[in-house]
């Protein structure tokens, strides 16, 4: 007998996860390339913030399959827990991590969360290649 497909395909959010994650060390590389060591390791601080709510965010929403009322509440407190990090991520960094640069901390940050709309449309561009 025929395991049946589940009804969320987990692909789309471990993808995002992933290449959230290997971002991670190309905004260092870059910051350090552009302005040294500072600003590399502020960026990636940033970025890992980012990346700690969005893999919180993603565990929490996807992890109960099918079932929509699950999921919804798996959602609220992804996006919940994922404030919540990103906050205290934050506010621990910018007490304790001496010297910093704040710019390329929230720089680091952004370049995380756009990567939140830009695998979306890479892979819908690399899904509609494959069909042509």
């Amino acid at each position: 007998m025929s395991k049946p497909s589940p009804l969320i395909q987990h692909e789309f959010p471990v993808g995002l996860v992933v290449v959230q994650a290997c971002i991670i060390p190309l905004i260092a590389l870059l910051g350090w390339q552009l302005s040294g060591v500072l600003v590399a390791k502020s960026a990636a601080i940033g970025a890992l913030i980012g990346w700690l709510g969005s893999s919180y965010a993603a565990w929490k929403s996807f992890r109960f399959g099918g079932n929509g009322r699950l999921m919804l509440v798996g959602f609220y407190q992804g996006m919940a827990g994922k404030f919540i990090i990103v906050i205290a991520g934050f506010f621990i960094v910018f007490r304790t991590v001496h010297p910093l640069s704040a710019g390329a901390l929230l720089a680091g940050f952004a370049a995380v969360q756009a990567m939140s709309w830009v695998y979306p449309v890479w892979l819908g561009r690399k899904k509609s290649n494959r069909k042509a």
